[in-house]
């Protein structure tokens, strides 16, 4: 199944689940003027991230905060932008969302989505996470590379709602190795 058809998915069972609700968020979809500013000023921003953007305004995955425009409940781009600003110069990325362990999120211009800290300097600070923003949602936050965020043995981690979650969906195997 495709990243957009999973946050589909978890979007309209989150109404029915209240499980889902502790670990997932959605908002209304961006006004398109937004998109179509962002892809200005940030031409390698790739389709799928501009599609999550047409259908939620930010969104809560699991630890994984994606911000938005601001304009609802969910946080501004602009603050993270602001925040991260050093780093982003220094990295040429476009942050799209936070760990709250405080690691930023952030899609390189060749489209990989990396995860840093605030003592990024260059590329070797930085830790891929995925090909793409679709295979970042679908397949790391949403599938089968799910335990790779993770520098311990699957065996050793604790399920949770959203691991409950996945695996109820098929998206993640039953068994943790």
């Amino acid at each position: 199944m495709a990243w957009d058809e999973k946050l589909l998915t978890a979007m309209d069972d989150s109404k029915d689940m209240s499980i889902l609700k502790i670990v997932f968020r959605f908002a209304p979809p961006v006004n398109y003027s937004f998109i179509n500013d962002l892809q200005r000023k940030y031409p390698f921003l790739d389709d799928e991230y501009c599609r999550f953007l047409s259908i939620t305004d930010g969104a809560s995955l699991w630890m994984y905060e994606f911000f938005g425009s601001g304009s609802l409940e969910m946080p501004a781009l602009e603050g993270l932008m602001q925040r991260w600003q050093p780093n982003v110069d220094k990295l040429r990325v476009f942050p799209f969302a936070e760990y709250p362990g405080g690691n930023c999120i952030a899609m390189r211009e060749n489209g990989e989505v990396i995860q840093f800290d605030f003592r990024a300097e260059s590329d070797t600070d930085c830790t891929v996470l995925a090909q793409s923003f679709g295979l970042f949602v679908g397949n790391v936050l949403m599938g089968e590379d799910f335990y790779s965020l993770f520098d311990i043995p699957a065996t050793d981690l604790r399920d949770n709602e959203w691991t409950d979650y996945l695996k109820q969906k098929g998206w993640l195997s039953k068994s943790s190795t």
